[in-house]
């Protein structure tokens, strides 16, 4: 779990200072300052519909991992990599790796090679290098479209952050507390 949550933490530190350092991308969700990048337009809608987000995407990787094969293999497999998490751990593990992956896709990518590159970028990132498991790149994708499309429809990062932090830290105390 540390060598993971170090690796997170480094995306998250180079993307806020690419972010820093870049300039003019193609779109920015129209913000007119940093912050409204960050927080979007309105905060507290942009909190609901990241909510409204988080749970559609966990409650689609839920029905997965119970009705699918490939959903409960890569829950196995995450398991193997990380094993069972401290709910903290959990915590911090999601945190992460949700701003990590949303600074880079939605932070990075998507202002400047748009919405369904991002998406595909993002699908690829989440390969798993066996054969019955492409449908996991496939729904990572899908998910990539739907992150994306809350940065643009708030006009920040926050919905996307949230929503991602939402399904990663529901899958992983799930995956902690079911035998599989």
């Amino acid at each position: 779990m540390t060598r993971v949550a170090i690796a997170y933490g480094i995306v998250v530190v180079v993307s806020l200072i690419l972010i820093g350092k870049l300039r003019e991308p193609a779109d920015y969700y129209g913000a007119v300052t940093g912050l409204d990048f960050f927080f979007g337009a309105n905060l507290p809608l942009s909190l609901v519909w990241g909510a409204a987000g988080g749970a559609a995407l966990a409650l689609s990787s839920e029905l997965s991992t119970r009705y699918t094969r490939w959903g409960r293999a890569i829950e196995r497999m995450l398991l193997t990599l990380i094993g069972r998490l401290h709910p903290l751990d959990a915590l911090l593990l999601a945190l992460l790796s949700a701003a990590g992956e949303e600074l880079l896709f939605r932070g990075l990518i998507l202002p400047y090679a748009g919405l369904l590159p991002s998406a595909l970028l993002f699908g690829a990132l989440h390969i798993v290098p066996r054969k019955h498991l492409w449908v996991w790149s496939l729904w990572a994708a899908v998910a990539g479209l739907l992150l994306g499309y809350l940065a643009i429809l708030t006009g920040g990062l926050i919905a996307p952050i949230s929503a991602h932090f939402l399904v990663n830290f529901i899958g992983l105390l799930s995956a902690g507390r079911r035998s599989v």
